[in-house]
């Protein structure tokens, strides 16, 4: 690395003591004693250097955040202001996002409903189109009069045939079973 940070203070700052101890303030003859905006310092010039007490540590508490924050002019309550102000933006951001996407629901779902209620009217009025036109089909003098204009006429008793079977030889018993000795004894009657 070949320099060490060493920090001086200054008469300003009440103590009147440098970070170097007392040793340094005997030895003015020294090269780092005349010069006192030193921050860094040569490694050989260090090791130079003996220090007789242990260097004087003063330590200044500070606002950290805050004070960095005041110092650029912003006040914490203008600090909290704002975060709050960023906060309702945003629940009024999801709430407007949420209402979009409700009322983006409930139009697509009208829409649907009135392609059904198209649909079933439309049904409707071809049911009662197939219902007229199953009637008018239907009426006896209009199947009469298709069948005359084709050549067909109703049975006269002259056109009737009976026809005569023979008695049937299969039997059953008390219970509905199929009785084979009984069909047997019909059969050999004959």
């Amino acid at each position: 690395m070949g320099a060490t940070s060493y920090t001086h203070s200054t008469a300003r700052s009440g103590t009147g003591r440098s970070s170097f101890g007392r040793a340094a303030q005997r030895r003015s003859s020294s090269p780092a004693a005349g010069y006192r905006g030193a921050r860094y310092v040569p490694t050989s010039l260090a090791e130079q250097l003996a220090f007789d007490d242990e260097p004087s540590i003063s330590v200044v508490p500070g606002a950290g955040r805050r004070a960095q924050a005041q110092a650029e002019g912003i006040s914490a309550a203008a600090l909290s202001l704002a975060k709050v102000c960023a906060v309702v933006c945003i629940v009024i951001a999801l709430i407007a996002m949420a209402r979009v996407a409700i009322t983006s629901a409930a139009a697509s779902c009208a829409l649907e409903t009135r392609a059904i209620e198209s649909n079933i009217e439309a049904a409707r009025a071809q049911g009662n189109d197939l219902e007229v036109s199953q009637s008018v089909l239907a009426n006896p003098s209009r199947i009469k009069a298709q069948a005359t204009a084709l050549g067909m006429a109703a049975p006269t008793s002259d056109m009737t045939d009976q026809i005569v079977l023979p008695p049937d030889i299969v039997a059953t018993d008390g219970a509905g079973s199929l009785s084979l000795s009984e069909s047997v004894a019909r059969l050999a009657s004959q």
